[in-house]
């Protein structure tokens, strides 16, 4: 417990020593920024099969949906043209191992000689589906896994899923694989649990798991968004709690760093400035990916007009309050 705490003590001083930073490197950070696509995010499928109590995927309302793989392979070779990057195969809401052809599609991705990284978050119940070792041997560079306490009763409160059992055979499956092979994938769990901290690290379950792959690879969460209101306090169990939407961490002193990390392309080919909250795919789309290369929509008017206007009264109301914000101090 010690060391996880002293882990998050060292982030807050970094991130503090960025924050006094940026002022003096405003300009030049910007105008780094405005040239760069450092990743695209892909939601190839927009479904899942958990109803996390912390996740606005319940109140979800657009059709759900699995990505042509003709308009995925074209999104690669754009980004590889241009000069490439980091793919994240991330959806706002969903999970990418609903995708039945999330395996191919990394392998297409990593076939790119300008691809560097694929990366994806889940919550592991279809890995079987898949199995680890293919999922290892795909060319996959970082995994990061949703999982509560080792607990099948909180998985049960938190995740409202039966799968406790599954997951956790699975998670050892893809530790085995992954180690087989001498952990060619980065891997990290993250945790959301709604027991006390030295509850949830004294579990035997987690003691066994941080043996195989450390604590340093295993994240505990207790603060989670409100999705835009959409989480309200009520919805939260136990020692979980809704973030602050403003900290003095996080001043509002420049646009979202989001707004600078790349799009998020959505299952039917709408392109977003963000794939971080926007789970409707309606308050920030910049266009779309059938009628536009993605370098002239992530370059183009409608992604600098978000960014301009963040500052001002013209900010977007899904922005206006959200506890994901990040300042680019980050990007010191």
């Amino acid at each position: 417990m010690i060391r996880l705490l002293y882990r998050k003590l060292k982030r807050e001083i970094k991130e503090l020593t960025r924050l006094a930073r940026y002022p003096f490197l405003q300009g030049s950070i910007i105008s780094r920024l405005e040239k760069e696509m450092p990743c695209v995010s892909i939601e190839t499928t927009n479904i899942c099969n958990a109803n996390c109590i912390f996740c606005a995927y319940q109140y979800q309302s657009r059709p759900t949906g699995i990505m042509e793989k003709n308009i995925f392979q074209g999104i690669i070779d754009q980004y590889d043209d241009f000069g490439g990057g980091n793919i994240n195969l991330t959806p706002t809401v969903g999970d990418p191992l609903c995708d039945p052809l999330v395996i191919q599609r990394i392998q297409y991705a990593k076939s790119k000689k300008n691809i560097k990284v694929v990366g994806l978050y889940s919550n592991l119940i279809l890995l079987d589906r898949v199995t680890a070792e293919a999922l290892v041997d795909s060319g996959l560079d970082s995994l990061t896994v949703s999982m509560s306490g080792f607990d099948p009763e909180m998985y049960r409160r938190l995740y409202r899923s039966n799968e406790y059992e599954r997951v956790l055979k699975n998670l050892y499956d893809f530790i085995s694989a992954n180690q087989s092979k001498g952990w060619p994938v980065g891997f990290l769990i993250d945790m959301r649990v709604d027991s006390p901290l030295r509850e949830v690290v004294r579990a035997d379950e987690f003691q066994t798991i941080a043996g195989m792959i450390g604590v340093d690879r295993i994240n505990i969460k207790f603060r989670y968004d409100d999705w835009h209101g959409k989480i309200s306090p009520g919805q939260l169990q136990g020692n979980m709690k809704l973030r602050k939407t403003f900290t003095l961490r996080k001043p509002r002193i420049s646009p979202c760093s989001e707004l600078f990390s790349g799009p998020m392309i959505y299952w039917d080919g709408r392109v977003g400035a963000c794939g971080c909250r926007d789970f409707n795919a309606s308050e920030l789309i910049i266009g779309n990916i059938k009628q536009d290369n993605i370098v002239d929509i992530w370059f183009g008017p409608e992604i600098k007009r978000l960014r301009r206007e963040f500052l001002t009264r013209n900010i977007q109301p899904i922005c206006r309050d959200c506890g994901q914000y990040n300042n680019l101090s980050r990007k010191v």
